[in-house]
């Protein structure tokens, strides 16, 4: 990535990332308390879910983003962002649209916890993505970085599923599309919902969501670096 001018930070900025940390610890903790209650059979099953997970990355980063570390590392952390922006808005995007409609009501999906971690907190992250001032630009390359952590997840979770872990609820599989002996099995088609497709589809379609998303938000960071670097250059002629 290559430095633009060392733009102030924005005054949001740093109230934003504790904002963010905050409700994602928020998020995280209701999440784990009420785990029976979700019909979990115990807490510590709740961290398999790439969605608290990806949660955890984003307190993670952005809690070292307040730190004097950050400072001799602000390409790092920015480049940290960005993965991590991408991977919580996975989670937004698959619990709005298939997790979320398809859950039963033992889940509670749209309890506060869920809310947090699904909804608010990766909203959080999206503002704090549009709105920071202290920015690299990202070269198409580094899109493909943004696969690392679900694939990582995805391959975790696929061993896991063939020694048959338990998830918590009596299941080998964390979401229903990583099913592999469901109804539509790894390449068929079922009418039973949400099994409608096999796992193999839905992974591939998920799989270039996450590249579509990292190219959406490198284009997104590149046009507002060079809005930013222009209005630079405007502030420093006026200066003159």
């Amino acid at each position: 990535m290559d430095k633009l001018p060392n733009f102030k930070q924005n005054k949001t900025e740093k109230p934003l990332a504790i904002l963010i940390i905050l409700s994602g610890l928020t998020g995280i903790f209701l999440c784990l308390i009420n785990a029976q209650y979700d019909g979990y059979s115990h807490w510590t099953k709740r961290l398999l879910y790439f969605t608290n997970q990806s949660n955890i990355w984003v307190i993670i980063i952005y809690f070292l983003s307040i730190l004097p570390f950050a400072k001799k590392h602000k390409e790092s952390v920015f480049f940290c962002k960005y993965i991590f922006t991408v991977c919580i808005t996975l989670t937004a995007l698959m619990f709005c649209c298939f997790l979320g409609p398809f859950a039963d009501k033992s889940y509670h999906a749209w309890s506060i916890s869920g809310i947090l971690t699904h909804a608010i907190t990766p909203a959080l992250v999206l503002c704090d993505f549009a709105i920071q001032k202290q920015r690299f630009l990202i070269n198409k390359k580094a899109i493909f970085y943004t696969l690392i952590p679900p694939i990582i997840y995805l391959i975790l979770t696929s061993i896991l599923f063939f020694i048959n872990l338990d998830f918590g609820r009596g299941e080998n599989f964390p979401y229903f599309f990583m099913n592999y002996f469901s109804p539509a099995k790894l390449v068929g088609f079922s009418s039973v919902l949400p099994y409608f497709m096999g796992a193999f589809y839905w992974l591939i379609l998920i799989l270039f969501l996450i590249l579509f998303l990292g190219f959406f938000f490198q284009k997104l960071n590149n046009n507002l670096c060079g809005k930013f670097s222009l209005k630079k250059d405007k502030s420093t002629t006026k200066n003159r």
